[in-house]
């Protein structure tokens, strides 16, 4: 259903790949420790939460991913489409092909607008303002792209972008103007400051794989960490973002929430995350493989899917709710103590 060279682009990662298989792999460091005889029915599984003051029926939400017109002739607007219909946090992505308006209308659910920080100023404050007023209610703060990654295998193939779509939010027939691959490398810690002055917005720093830098972050303003290495899209050779999890959790110290992305696939993987200190997880390419199968519907699929497992994994994990799940639930292949004790 997904032409040749949008399945590599949306698929494959930087390098050899092997952040990007890593970050499935590692899911498999962590065992579950479930609980039993504790009297839980199906009927008592809640696994809804709240995030930056969104009640959200789930932890789950739309990574933030460029270029769906790639896989559906829709592109983005059926997947924020598709979000609404599952009643998902939609993260829009700087590099979509449809407008952050188009896409804001297409949703009925909440939505988050992730900026790519351009060298033209002029251009950052039109994007960021415009996202305050199609009603975005929290900027992300990409720290780890500087655009679309491309697999080697993708690049091999010459240009195989669509010629007839483009970056919607700088098209000038759509009133957007500058040039997206003109990014600012220098992001520094006042860039957050700067975002959260401008729009008095929530600020979301994305691609935190260090504690220091998680740390360094939130004093500077952020209002959420997102544990994340782009999906494996950007540079190859740094750690699976569940295994980066733990250090960060325990800097941040609760002070803000803690969201992971790279690799989820399951409902098992979501309860790892949760019990290892995240609040919620973004889900990426599965999501464009629901919308090239099958436009808002598919996308609304996957993430139903990921819901029902959710649940019925919490079941015989033995949680009933996203609170109950804490370390006491993990133990680390390898070692005999459980993982909050070996976290001390």
């Amino acid at each position: 259903m997904i032409p040749k060279a949008s399945y590599e682009f949306v698929s494959g990662g930087a390098g050899d790949e092997w952040t990007l298989r890593e970050n499935r792999r590692a899911f498999n460091d962590y065992h579950i420790a479930a609980k039993r005889l504790i009297g839980l029915t199906k009927d008592n599984i809640d696994i809804s939460t709240q995030l930056l003051g969104l009640k959200m029926q789930s932890p789950i939400m739309v990574a933030p991913m460029g270029a769906h017109a790639i896989v559906h002739d829709q592109g983005e607007k059926d997947t924020a489409r598709g979000a609404g219909l599952a009643n998902t946090l939609y993260c829009s992505s700087g590099a979509s092909n449809a407008t952050l308006e188009e896409i804001a209308k297409a949703t009925t659910g909440p939505k988050w607008f992730q900026l790519y920080w351009n060298n033209d100023l002029q251009v950052t404050r039109s994007l960021l303002t415009r996202a305050k007023d199609a009603s975005y209610s929290a900027i992300i703060l990409t720290a780890d792209a500087l655009g679309p990654g491309q697999p080697d295998a993708f690049k091999a193939m010459g240009s195989a972008f669509r010629p007839n779509r483009n970056f919607g939010n700088h098209d000038p027939k759509k009133d957007g103007f500058g040039n997206f691959f003109d990014q600012k490398t220098s992001l520094t810690t006042a860039d957050i400051q700067f975002i959260k002055k401008l729009t008095g917005l929530p600020v979301i720093v994305k691609g935190v794989l260090r504690p220091d830098d998680a740390d360094r972050f939130i004093r500077a303003g952020a209002n959420a960490i997102q544990v994340s290495n782009h999906g494996g899209r950007q540079i190859d050779g740094v750690p699976a973002s569940i295994t980066a999890l733990p250090p960060i959790v325990k800097a941040v110290n609760k002070r803000v929430p803690v969201i992971l992305d790279g690799g989820i696939r399951r409902g098992i993987d979501i309860i790892r995350a949760i019990a290892m200190g995240a609040d919620a997880v973004a889900v990426g390419r599965p999501m464009l493989y629901g919308l090239g199968l099958g436009g808002a519907q598919g996308v609304e699929s996957v993430i139903n899917f990921l819901n029902n497992e959710l649940k019925s994994t919490m079941l015989l994990t033995g949680a009933e709710k996203l609170s109950d799940l804490n370390p006491n639930y993990i133990e680390i292949v390898g070692q005999n103590e459980e993982y909050s004790t070996s976290q001390g």
